[in-house]
């Protein structure tokens, strides 16, 4: 008994302690808009200060998002990408955000209707990830209601951006497009607009007796490629888009080759005619496309490029 006496005041004596450290240590509400851990969730959560983990998302206005009342939201915003990166020596991550109309409860997914893109940048300050800079309106994209796929690629040296890759199909006709977001700037835009491709593979035929009268036309294809070569000792890579296309041709065998180069500037990408371009060092693609650590949310088909799909 008098063993147990002592091991129970041993006890009481350890609780009293350790409750006293706790209230002398204890720290204080976790702030969740400088969150520790970067991903999808941490970040929604710190930007729009409501998240439903459970549906991946938050609903637009906010007080809808808890109990998740698509009826009464006009705007469904969920994550596209995270991912982080280091620049200028520190530490930093970006959020990019797609923000899809709803109406009568359903997200629009007709055939016409994009999303508007949102980006925003966290910096580590050591011990959290805080906000640095960002912008709600980007840009707009996509199709069937959802905004292309996008990868965090190295722009220069020590400069970032988001590549977003997208494609459509429209009676027949099938499109694909590229943009770039710089993150290096003051605040995220948009400094590029590429067009990447093209066919009319839905409505023509290389069959002479099914063209003419019934509306086909022979086959064509056009396919660029992006990538980027170093110009001396610039701090940006320069864009350089390689594009192939028998759009015209008499015989579809014979193939055009072009070569464009976009050179950044202060207020964005501009062509190019600079002929020492040709001869410029090409960036290999483990630089460009290796430029952090990424998470990414699966691309939606209707927003994938063609050359993706098939």
């Amino acid at each position: 008994m008098k063993y147990k006496k002592i091991l129970v005041q041993a006890l009481l004596l350890l609780i009293l302690v350790g409750g006293t450290a706790a209230v002398l240590f204890r720290q204080g509400p976790v702030d969740t808009a400088k969150p520790e851990v970067f991903n999808a969730d941490t970040a929604m959560l710190a930007i729009f200060g409501t998240y439903n983990e459970k549906q991946h998302g938050v609903l637009l206005p906010e007080k809808n998002t808890r109990n998740w009342d698509m009826k009464e939201a006009d705007t469904l915003a969920t994550a596209l990408l995270t991912a982080t990166y280091t620049e200028g020596g520190q530490k930093k991550a970006v959020l990019a955000v797609q923000r899809q109309q709803i109406l009568d409860g359903v997200v629009e997914e007709n055939h016409a209707t994009a999303a508007q893109i949102s980006v925003y940048i966290f910096a580590h300050d050591g011990r959290q990830w805080v906000f640095e800079k960002g912008k709600k309106e980007v840009a707009t994209a996509g199709s069937h209601g959802s905004a292309p796929g996008s990868r965090l690629i190295r722009l220069g040296q020590d400069k970032y951006g988001l590549l977003f890759e997208g494609g459509d199909v429209h009676q027949g006709y099938t499109n694909d497009y590229a943009f770039l977001i710089a993150l290096s700037d003051t605040k995220p835009g948009k400094v590029l607009d590429l067009d990447t491709g093209g066919s009319n593979s839905g409505t023509c035929s290389d069959d002479p007796a099914e063209q003419g009268d019934s509306g086909m036309r022979a086959c064509w294809e056009r396919t660029s490629k992006i990538s980027f070569v170093q110009k001396d000792n610039d701090d940006y890579f320069v864009l350089k888009l390689s594009t192939i296309s028998n759009e015209g041709a008499d015989d579809k065998r014979n193939k055009k080759k072009t070569e464009q180069y976009y050179v950044r500037t202060d207020s964005g990408y501009k062509l190019s005619k600079d002929g020492s371009l040709k001869n410029a060092r090409p960036v290999a693609d483990e630089i460009v496309y290796h430029a952090g650590e990424t998470q990414l949310l699966a691309d939606t088909i209707p927003a994938m490029p063609r050359t993706v799909v098939k």
